[in-house]
């Protein structure tokens, strides 16, 4: 097995042994590092990649009222850490479409 292999496979038993905040403490800290090192270009298209797959991975299994509920509770997040007052009602728009059709059933 290859080096890189194995160290997966090593991690993978390591992180299944953690609790849940143990976990978020070692991922907190991990993006906090890999994002210290990118240039902003690299960090948005990080960011980009990491937040569409865990949301993605988050909502798998959850039922219509669950996601609502995680939305309403993270809406609040969400709209104070972006300049919406910066957005048009075109990119509002465009944005609701694009996300119609890529809607996914729970």
């Amino acid at each position: 097995m290859a080096m890189r292999g194995l160290f997966k496979q090593v991690a993978r038993q390591v992180i299944e042994s953690l609790t849940v905040s143990d976990l978020k403490e070692i991922m907190d800290d991990t993006v906090n590092t890999v994002l210290y090192h990118m240039d902003q270009d690299e960090r948005l298209d990080f960011s980009y990649d990491i937040i569409t797959s865990a949301l993605r991975n988050m909502l798998a299994g959850l039922t219509v009222e669950q996601r609502r509920d995680l939305l309403i509770r993270i809406l609040p997040t969400i709209l104070a850490e972006f300049p919406l007052d910066q957005l048009g009602a075109d990119d509002l728009l465009t944005a609701i479409r694009e996300a119609q059709g890529r809607r996914t059933s729970p």
